[in-house]
């Protein structure tokens, strides 16, 4: 067993881990507003099998023991994973709606309004749409970054059908089985940014399975022997992650470069941050980055249209002519909306949500 001391700390790592992911996340996809695109983070998308990895340690963490004993129900189980992700899903997705439609008719761009309809239903039931009213491929149009959720509530309704259930052999084997689809998907796609888009799908199923089953192992091994790793450790892993995303294209194929960084070096950074203490590091700024973490990956897309558009409004000029300006006020202003979020929507819609739960629970019993 660890001491609360460094349990609090490994959690605070993680938190450390998820906010800096979704920090990359994010520069990636603004790499255009520092006058640097296609050169910034390029390696960017790598942060969601890291989000992917870390989901499945903290699902085994918290609710392994208690599903497999049945003593967590699906009902339960579902609602608490849905008060987690949810509440800003929607939001994100009914803001993106608004916020896509009137972009295309600023630009005269094409809509199929026919689509409108049915695609937004399907999306905000969190699964994907072939219905793209845009012209585009993406599965969730109005928020582009939601195609990984909808894999994260796949990776969860299996957690509680299946993995949890499994013993750490057959884990295993599921998990090599899905790392054996990765590598296919990545031969077929050229690399692992795949699973966001209509043409790409089926790549995501091995993509999330691989890392979530990886997470699920780490998980299990750490409870069987705990183990400790120094913050400098923690933080030269970080270093060197973020020095492969930023010059992956310069150290070889895809492939190979794609396949190691997810299914080795990451686990490693995980594995590092459930040992690591953060002292002397403040920890209050690691649970700050992990209380934003997730709004930031979700508020981002929306952000830069409206960006973009009041730039051109307001200046008559595209928001890449203002670069790094641009960029450098951009990231600090999304995650400052991020905690907003937050702590106005996020943290309030899970508590009240969880709450009602209860009451329905205890108004069942009572009759």
């Amino acid at each position: 067993m660890t001491s609360p001391v460094a349990r609090s700390a490994y959690f605070e790592s993680l938190d450390l881990i998820r906010g800096l992911a979704a920090l990359v996340v994010l520069v990636y996809h603004v790499d255009f507003m520092f006058g640097l695109r296609g050169h910034l983070l390029p390696g960017g998308y790598l942060a969601v099998d890291l989000f992917f990895l870390l989901s499945g340690f903290v699902l085994s963490l918290t609710y392994g023991e208690r599903v497999a004993s049945g003593a967590v129900g699906f009902g339960r189980f579902l609602m608490l994973r849905l008060a987690r992700l949810y509440p800003l899903f929607l939001a994100t997705t009914v803001f993106g709606f608004f916020v896509m439609t009137a972009r295309f008719h600023a630009n005269e761009g094409w809509i199929d309004a026919a689509r409108l309809g049915p695609t937004g239903a399907v999306n905000l039931a969190m699964l994907p749409s072939f219905f793209e009213p845009y012209g585009k491929e993406t599965l969730f149009p109005f928020n582009g970054a939601t195609w990984s959720i909808f894999f994260e509530m796949i990776a969860s309704l299996s957690f509680f059908i299946a993995f949890a259930r499994l013993g750490t052999g057959p884990l295993l084997l599921v998990t090599l089985a899905a790392g054996s689809g990765l590598l296919a998907a990545i031969l077929f796609y050229g690399s692992a940014d795949i699973g966001w888009a209509t043409s790409n799908i089926w790549g995501g199923f091995p993509r999330v399975f691989f890392s979530f089953g990886l997470g699920m192992l780490l998980h299990r091994a750490y409870r069987r022997r705990p183990w400790t790793c120094p913050a400098i450790g923690l933080g030269a892993l970080l270093v060197a992650w973020l020095a492969i995303v930023q010059w992956k294209p310069a150290l070889g194929p895809a492939l190979w470069v794609d396949l190691l960084t997810i299914g080795l070096f990451m686990p490693l950074l995980v594995a590092a941050g459930i040992g690591a203490s953060l002292r002397p590091f403040p920890a209050w700024v690691a649970r700050w980055l992990g209380d934003m973490s997730y709004g930031v990956y979700l508020n981002q897309g929306a952000l830069i249209i409206v960006a973009a558009g009041l730039c051109k409004a307001l200046l008559g000029r595209g928001i890449e002519t203002l670069t790094p300006l641009a960029g450098f006020l951009f990231v600090p202003a999304v995650m400052l909306v991020s905690l907003v979020t937050f702590h106005g929507l996020e943290r309030p819609a899970r508590e009240a949500w969880r709450a009602g739960w209860r009451r329905g629970f205890r108004r069942k019993a009572d009759a």
